[in-house]
Formats: C-alpha cells, sequence, structure tokens
C-alpha cells in the first residue's frame, strides 16, 4: 500500500490525504484553528517528501554515482553553463570513473545515464527491454506543442502506426534539387545584402532561416520566407514557439505551468504564440486531406513532394491512418529533427572548417573535383543525388562535427527497465529510468582518443571509427536500432548539399574578436543551440 502511495504523483496524493482527513480525522478536530493547522502540516509533510524525492536519488539507484540536485540546476537553470562547460565541471569525472554509467535528476525523475558503446548499443537494440517511457505532462507547452502520440515517444503498436506511414515518405522524399536551390537562393541573398567582396554575418541566423524555409516546405508545403525577409511574421512566431519548447525552468518544472500558469504571463504568451502555430499546422493537414481527396496532380516529383503529401498518399491507398492532431504532432517532431537539429549542425561544420582552414580547403578541393572536373566555372551549379555520393571528406566533416559538436545532448525521453538488469557491471532494477548521453559518450576519453579535437580523420576508412565499431555504439547522433531517427538520411543530405554549395561559392574565418575563438559556446539544452557565431565570409565568384 505505501509503495502504490508513493508511486502516485503529488495532485493524487493530495487527494487520498484530503479523503483521509475528512473520513476519519476531522471528527476529532471540533475547532477551525485545529483543521487549518492539521490540513497545513499535511500538505507540507507531503511536499516536503516531494522535495525529497527531486532531491534525494531512489533506495535502489544509491549504489550508482550521481550528480547531486543542486548542483544540477545550479548549473542547468541558474548558471544557464554551456553544454561542454557542463560536461567538464560535472560530468567528466564520473562518466571517466564509472564505466560511462552515473544518476542525474531531470523532469522524469531520476535517470540512470549511460556514455559507454556496450550498454548504448543494449539499450537502443532491445526497444522492448527498453521501451520509452510514456509520461505525459498534460497542459505544459512541450506536450501542447508535440501532442500525445507521436512517432519520437510512443510505442509497441502505437508506434508502428505511425512509423508504418512516416517511413515511406522518408524513403520516397529526398528533395535534392529543392535543397540545392534554397541554397543558391540563401547565397544570392547574402551578396545582393552584401555587395562588397567579404562581408560578416551571423551563422547561427541564417542557417536558422533556411533550415526553416527547407522543412516547411519539404515539411508540409509551407513557405516561412525567412530566407528573403529576415522579419517573416511566420519565423518570428515559430522561433517564440522554439524558446518556448526550450525554456529550462519549464523544461526542468512542467508544474509550473501545468498548475500555476497564471502565475507567469509572459509564458501565458508564448501558449497563445503556440495557438496560433499549431492553428496554421492544422489549417494545412485539413487542406492537404481535401485536395489529396480530390486528386489534384500538381506535377511534383515524387522525390520532390512533401512529407505531409506523402503520408496523406499512403493514408488514402490504405497503408494506414492517422487522426490530424497525431499528424500534427509528427509534423512537430519532423521541425525539431529537420531544422533546430539541422541547423545546429550545419553552424557547427561552417564554425569547425573556419578553425581549421587546411580541413576547410581539402573539402572544397573535393566539391570541385566532383561538380567541375573539367574546370571550376564562376557560377552556381545544382548537385545531384549521385553526386553527393562522391563527397567523402566532407562526410567525414559532417561526422566528425556531430560528433564533437552533435544536435542532440541525450536523448529526449529514457527508457524504462522493464526486468532487473546489469549494464556494464553495475545493476540496474526493474522500473528504473536510463537514457543515452550522447554528448557524454562522443566525448568520453575512454571511447574516443583525444576527443576534445576536431580530426575528420577519425572516419576515414579504417579510421579510428571504423577500429571501434565492433565494440557497441561509439558515434550516435540519431540515436539507432529500431528507433534511429526517422529523419537521419534527410539531414545528412540537406547538410551535404548546403556545405557543398557554400564551400564553392566562398572562403571564412572566425573574426578577430569572436567570443568562440577558444571554443564553440552553445546552449545548455537537450537540443543545441548557438548565438552570435559571426563568421567572415570572403566570395570566390
Amino acid at each position: 500500500m505505501l509503495q502504490l502511495f508513493q508511486s502516485l504523483d503529488l495532485d493524487n496524493k493530495l487527494q487520498i490525504l484530503l479523503t483521509w482527513y475528512n473520513q476519519y480525522l476531522s471528527q476529532y478536530t471540533n475547532t477551525r484553528g485545529k483543521r487549518i493547522t492539521i490540513g497545513v502540516a499535511a500538505v507540507g509533510l507531503l511536499l516536503w517528501h516531494k522535495i525529497y524525492q527531486i532531491t534525494t536519488p531512489p533506495k535502489n539507484l544509491r549504489h550508482i554515482p550521481h550528480i547531486s540536485f543542486l548542483d544540477f540546476v545550479r548549473s542547468f537553470v541558474i548558471n544557464k553553463l554551456s553544454i561542454s562547460d557542463n560536461f567538464q565541471q560535472l560530468h567528466l569525472s564520473l562518466v571517466r570513473d564509472n564505466n560511462g554509467i552515473y544518476a542525474h535528476f531531470d523532469r522524469f525523475g531520476w535517470v540512470v545515464s549511460v556514455a559507454n558503446p556496450e550498454a548504448v548499443k543494449q539499450i537502443l537494440m532491445k526497444s522492448d527491454m527498453f521501451p520509452k517511457i510514456e509520461k505525459k505532462f498534460n497542459g505544459s507547452f512541450i506536450t501542447r506543442f508535440f501532442g500525445h502520440s507521436n512517432i519520437l515517444q510512443v510505442n509497441g503498436q502505437e508506434w508502428k502506426k505511425h512509423r508504418k506511414l512516416a517511413n515511406p515518405a522518408f524513403h520516397r522524399s529526398m528533395p535534392v534539387k529543392f535543397f540545392g536551390e534554397k541554397s543558391q537562393e540563401l547565397f544570392n541573398y547574402l551578396n545582393k545584402e552584401n555587395p562588397g567582396d567579404s562581408f560578416i554575418v551571423d551563422v547561427g541566423n541564417i542557417m536558422e532561416r533556411v533550415t526553416l524555409d527547407v522543412i516547411g516546405m519539404a515539411g508540409f508545403g509551407f513557405n516561412f520566407n525567412s530566407v528573403l525577409d529576415k522579419n517573416s511574421e511566420w519565423k518570428q512566431i515559430y522561433d517564440d514557439v522554439s524558446l518556448g519548447v526550450r525554456d529550462p525552468l519549464y523544461l526542468l518544472f512542467p508544474f509550473l505551468e501545468q498548475k500555476l500558469l497564471w502565475f507567469f504571463p509572459k509564458r501565458q504568451q508564448v501558449h497563445k504564440t503556440l495557438d496560433k502555430f499549431l492553428g496554421m499546422l492544422n489549417g494545412i493537414v485539413e487542406h492537404k486531406r481535401r485536395v489529396l481527396r480530390e486528386n489534384v496532380d500538381n506535377g511534383v516529383e515524387e522525390a520532390e513532394k512533401d512529407l505531409l503529401t506523402l503520408m496523406i498518399e499512403s493514408e488514402l491507398r490504405g497503408e494506414g491512418v492517422l487522426t490530424n492532431d497525431e499528424l500534427m504532432g509528427d509534423l512537430a517532431i519532423f521541425f525539431a529533427a529537420g531544422h533546430d537539429t539541422t541547423s545546429f549542425a550545419l553552424s557547427a561544420a561552417v564554425y569547425y572548417m573556419a578553425k581549421h582552414p587546411d580541413i576547410q580547403e581539402k573539402a572544397r578541393q573535393e566539391v570541385n573535383n566532383v561538380l567541375c572536373p573539367d574546370g571550376e566555372p564562376k557560377e552556381d551549379i545544382l548537385i545531384t543525388a549521385e553526386q553527393t555520393k562522391e563527397l567523402v571528406y566532407l562526410n567525414q566533416v559532417i561526422k566528425e562535427t556531430l560528433r564533437i559538436a552533435g544536435s542532440v545532448v541525450r536523448l529526449v525521453h529514457p527508457r524504462v527497465v522493464t526486468e532487473d538488469i546489469v549494464l556494464s557491471g553495475v545493476p540496474i532494477p526493474k522500473n528504473s529510468l536510463v537514457n543515452v548521453s550522447i554528448y557524454d559518450l562522443h566525448h568520453n576519453p575512454s571511447v574516443w582518443d583525444n576527443p576534445e579535437a576536431f580530426d575528420p580523420e577519425r572516419f576515414a576508412p579504417g579510421g579510428e571509427s571504423d577500429r571501434k565499431s565492433g565494440n557497441g555504439f561509439s558515434w550516435t547522433p540519431f540515436s539507432n536500432g529500431s528507433r534511429v531517427c526517422i529523419g537521419q538520411n534527410f539531414s545528412l543530405m540537406e547538410q551535404r548539399v548546403i556545405l557543398a554549395g557554400l564551400l564553392r561559392r566562398y572562403t571564412w574565418k572566425l573574426p578577430n574578436n569572436s567570443p568562440h575563438t577558444d571554443k564553440l559556446i552553445t546552449g545548455n539544452n537537450i537540443i543545441m543551440t548557438i548565438k552570435n557565431l559571426n563568421i567572415e565570409f570572403h566570395k570566390r565568384f
């Protein structure tokens, strides 16, 4: 009975306590003052119990070294340390000294974090033994944005229903031509805005704009027009939504907006902005369904069709069905995977090639050899899907960027252990939460040689990555196994096309006064962010 009570959330505990008080205790309290005193004491006891649960690891996980709750809050919410600083100050010693296994608190509770290849492989390859937690924070911003049923967080038959429609869509859609055209639109805009031979631009900003336009059109046929209009209304709306998702205070303490939203007027305004964004998505879903039911053929090539169109077409062929809300949840996931993560990955790749001009030039020579084997014309060239396969070194640059500064710090949803297990010699009891810390894994000095150095040769044929592949999963920027990121190939192709175009058009370096001179300064959320990454570009033609 006690265990059942402890497993309930705070609301249910309060309800049980009040019922018990009314039925059994109130008859012994004959004055209003006594009743208030006892009631306050009971609520205080429950709150103390809740605080104790948050700040202290559960008894069955205390054999695992952990990051203290106060240290976690201080670094995450108060000091807002960058991911790299957070790793160096809090995670590194635990990762290095405990075979990459330690515990920490997050919004789901106490979680065992895993950062060694063998254990990571075990978790990701055995999805039945390690299903994703399906806890939902009803009323929270994240739950409203991503919905209650989407391809990322559900399990079993529910997940298969989403995957059945999404998988074919991603296999059929690879709009390489559109990626190239959007790249050219960006370059032409930059050159028009900056008529001289060189200019300085915030790369994070321009990558956010081009990837937003790409996912808008390639995802569901909506033009944000953010490349040509930096003040685009819908770009600003999505930026507000994206910031709302990443706010560390509400991410860590979702009950603040679940129960106390009236107390935070700024947060209320962000929810209103989300209403507008979700209304736009719902309108597009309804319009697409109507148009496709009427068999309107717009003559778009299969590979260039947007994902929403392809998913609804699969529905109409009888391959499955999703509600509007489920489709909108999947589109929100595609947004996070296709915009925020790809935007950061592109920005980071530009940064590391600015820091290492020799790597930048080697990648440029490869691109020119592939696209211009008979000499380099001074004009843009639309790369083909076949030609991207020849960009071997550029692909190494992208992979090393995703290792040293991967867009996703850890899996968004922890996994639940369905039976008592042992991970790399550490007993993990049934019903514990475990998660893969991707950043810790990629920076684990027991896994990678000199992990803080940027070295694309790690991913050369026969290089360090190949040599380590038999020992588990040492490189997992897109997760792995059956729940691998469905947009992995989409994102990698977009990165190859945009970076190839940049390399042909420009050379670039960090300005002398860059705050990123020593290292890339990032945000501190699950999805990496970057601010004020100014890069000095020089036009090649």
